[in-house]
């Protein structure tokens, strides 16, 4: 995979600093947050917060699947708050916050990644608090295989300018497309973090079984500058 050894060594040579400098406060460090920013980090906010802008213009809400942390979601957010402080955009967060548990024979590897990408419900939620997001943000929490069709059902109004796509794995993704993509509106954006990706087919597969059968609808984009996000389908107007 490209990239894979020049990541391992910066891996290695944070951990050793962090150990020759020993441990930080917390807001310090997000408070100096370009000094301890990765690069490919860097890009991969940078790069989301410019297909973000281009969506503006669109009506519609926002939605990530796979949240995490809850990092881009936030992102999204404060973004919004900066661009579009009287905007009625909502961002909507979807994750069971359990790691990645449902694998189907189209994640192959990715199986030995059970467990990973766990996060905190309770965090993201004291995070939301703290900034008074509140009404600016809505957790969906459970299996996207599940909360995707009852969101649907249950909320017929609601509409895409925005999707970001970071479940990575299979079935999770198929769900969202065949749910969130008849949702887009025109010139909106699907976005997927993990296209492409050997580590994680699954995901990569259920975009491009989606744009084979829907192609006339998108237009297909790459995401200037980052590895990830590694693709964007653009609704056509």
């Amino acid at each position: 995979m490209k990239f894979a050894s020049s990541g391992s060594r910066y891996l290695a040579d944070r951990s050793a600093l962090s150990e020759r400098y020993g441990p930080r406060e917390l807001w310090e460090i997000v408070d100096h947050w370009p000094l301890y920013v990765g690069v490919g980090n860097l890009a991969r906010y940078l790069a989301i917060g410019e297909l973000l802008r281009t969506t503006l213009s669109v009506p519609g809400d926002l939605a990530e699947f796979g949240v995490w942390r809850g990092s881009t979601s936030m992102l999204l957010t404060k973004i919004l708050k900066i661009v579009d402080p009287q905007g009625p955009k909502v961002v909507h967060s979807f994750d069971a916050f359990q790691g990645l548990t449902e694998f189907a024979p189209q994640d192959g590897d990715a199986t030995a990644q059970a467990g990973r990408y766990k996060g905190s419900l309770e965090e993201y939620q004291d995070l939301i608090e703290l900034y008074q997001f509140q009404d600016d943000i809505e957790i969906h929490e459970g299996l996207i295989e599940q909360t995707v069709p009852a969101f649907v059902a249950e909320r017929p109004e609601i509409m895409f300018s925005f999707v970001y796509c970071d479940t990575d794995l299979y079935e999770s993704t198929a769900v969202v497309l065949e749910h969130i993509a008849p949702r887009v509106m025109p010139g909106g954006l699907i976005v997927f973090d993990e296209w492409n990706y050997s580590n994680f087919p699954g995901e990569g597969l259920a975009a491009n079984e989606f744009l084979a059968a829907h192609r006339e609808e998108f237009v297909v984009e790459a995401p200037p500058n980052t590895r990830q996000p590694s693709l964007a389908l653009r609704r056509r107007a």
